[in-house]
């Protein structure tokens, strides 16, 4: 084979299946759409520990035993998040793969180290490290955390992220580092509804994914306590790092513990359609945030979505077209919203639209950019 038309060799250093988490679901697809190229040859790593239990809410941050995991995609689970000789060892097996290009993503402090550790030894060997930031640091952050994270991020030959805010804040940080922005793609692996919940009222809304106190659940369960329409429902769906008992206690204050259901509990992806399926709308009232991949599902489910007007979140949502923007933290606006805007018809009436976006939000273009 002529060196023109040799593939590149490229690993790929990231929590994929049978890891549970909007990362390992992200690098998956990723590793899907490279290990389809020709033009690519690719090996996976991922870790063989990414959280002690102290750190993750749920029963476990994997869905199989990642020691007896049939890979689809021949991943190598070797990196321990709390092990600095797996750390050498796995810096070791990639370099063995003489790859043109490590791929790798940071969006917490807490597996920084690990990361930044053997994406500086690949560096150090003549190796270019592309860095996919979903946080550039964590939402509940320090300045200890930050400077964590920015040990992985100062190993990078280049960035890649989602959306143009992070883009300028990772180019303040790193005014010498090249960044790209790729819009996130959306997930096309998620099976279709057999819709078996049925509906309970005019409006039905959707929160999705795990509970944190930055994503602002509470702000939507105060406007839905002020809201004229007493037939709003929701459902909250996903485990709860913090706070459980204290949204409890607000929906019984708030008197609206009829109209909220509570899925405190990771869901398979057969469970998620239905709920995406029920619902007319997903609300992301998001004090921070830097992507959503909750948007990219939503949107795969062709689903309007209301959120906070904020970075990170807006580039998705075209008021009026595709979903609903209120201010950040505005209450009274977020309740306008419900009341005047949100009926089951109205969301309806947005999908083409929202279908008509699908197209650019594709793996495909999401490569492009991270192999241009």
């Amino acid at each position: 084979m002529s060196d023109a038309k040799r593939p590149r060799p490229v690993c790929l250093l990231a929590p994929v299946a049978p890891y549970r988490s909007g990362i390992a679901r992200h690098s998956t697809a990723l590793a899907r759409e490279l290990a389809a190229r020709a033009d690519v040859d690719l090996s996976v790593f991922s870790f063989s520990k990414q959280y002690p239990p102290l750190l993750f809410p749920g029963a476990s941050d994997t869905l199989a035993d990642v020691r007896t995991y049939a890979s689809p995609l021949g991943t190598r689970y070797s990196l321990n998040s709390v092990s600095p000789l797996s750390w050498r060892r796995t810096a070791a097996e990639i370099s063995a793969k003489r790859p043109e290009l490590l791929v790798l993503p940071a969006w917490t402090f807490f597996v920084a180290p690990g990361l930044g550790y053997v994406a500086r030894s690949l560096r150090r060997r003549g190796t270019r490290i592309a860095t996919i930031v979903h946080n550039a640091e964590d939402h509940e952050t320090s300045r200890w955390k930050a400077g964590v994270s920015r040990f992985q991020l100062s190993q990078s030959s280049y960035f890649l992220t989602h959306n143009s805010n992070l883009f300028k804040a990772l180019h303040s940080q790193f005014p010498d580092v090249p960044a790209r922005v790729s819009p996130h793609p959306l997930y096309d692996d998620y099976p279709e509804a057999k819709g078996r919940l049925a509906r309970r009222g005019s409006v039905e809304l959707l929160f999705f994914g795990i509970v944190r106190p930055y994503k602002g659940l509470d702000l939507l369960l105060e406007a839905m306590a002020r809201a004229e329409n007493r037939d709003i429902h929701l459902s909250i769906v996903g485990e709860f790092w913090s706070g459980r008992e204290e949204t409890e206690a607000l929906i019984a204050r708030l008197g609206i513990a009829d109209r909220v259901e509570l899925v405190a509990r990771y869901v398979s992806d057969k469970e998620a359609a239905e709920y995406f399926h029920r619902c007319d709308a997903v609300v992301t009232p998001y004090r921070s945030a830097s992507a959503s991949g909750v948007h990219a599902l939503a949107q795969h489910y062709r689903r309007p979505i209301i959120s906070s007007d904020i970075p990170g979140l807006n580039d998705r949502v075209r008021h009026g077209h595709t979903g609903w923007l209120f201010d950040n933290g505005d209450v009274p606006m977020l309740t306008q919203i419900l009341d005047k805007e949100v009926t089951a018809e109205t969301a309806r009436a947005l999908r083409p639209n929202i279908a008509a976006d699908a197209d650019h939000y594709s793996w495909s273009r999401f490569a492009d950019t991270l192999l241009a």
